[in-house]
């Protein structure tokens, strides 16, 4: 009998913009995070009938897409805007790869808009990113990379 196809939903921190009040995930903290990500996907064993579904902003997000794809796991993005807009709002950064890899992804993944409402867009996009896994398994795995604090609005890390 095949092994049942599991998911992995992922939810983090997107990496500071330049003098944030108070630090989150700094940029340099970026390979060590990589690091560990890949790490937790092998021993999770991410492989192709592995799902990962997430939002993809920049940061913890890309960061496991990325390594999600390199074991050949399939990646599901659940946008909360349109890629135009998402990019606006949670991946751009001057001077910085985010927008790039977020488009190579976008290239590379199946893409869900949730769109709507502002006021509780990301609040729904997050219920959405585990609908979707539950639609594979019941009880996904979930990668979090977060610092144990309140987010900046609702519909963040500290609410997934």
């Amino acid at each position: 009998m095949a092994e049942r196809p599991q998911a992995i939903v992922v939810s983090g921190h997107m990496v500071d913009r330049p003098g944030r009040p108070q630090p989150r995930f700094p940029s340099e903290q970026v390979p060590r995070l990589a690091a560990r990500v890949r790490d937790r996907l092998e021993r999770w064993g991410a492989r192709p009938e592995r799902r990962c579904s997430q939002a993809v902003p920049r940061g913890a997000d890309i960061i496991a897409a990325e390594a999600a794809l390199e074991r050949g796991a399939e990646v599901r993005l659940v946008l909360a805007r349109e890629p135009g807009d998402f990019v606006s709002d949670s991946v751009s950064l001057p001077q910085t790869d985010w927008e790039e890899r977020f488009r190579a992804l976008v290239g590379r993944a199946d893409v869900e808009i949730v769109g709507g409402s502002d006021d509780d867009v990301y609040a729904r996009t997050n219920e959405r990113i585990i609908e979707r896994a539950r639609e594979v398994d019941d009880h996904p795995l979930a990668l979090i990379v977060w610092n144990g604090e309140e987010g900046d609005g609702p519909g963040g890390t500290s609410d997934f």
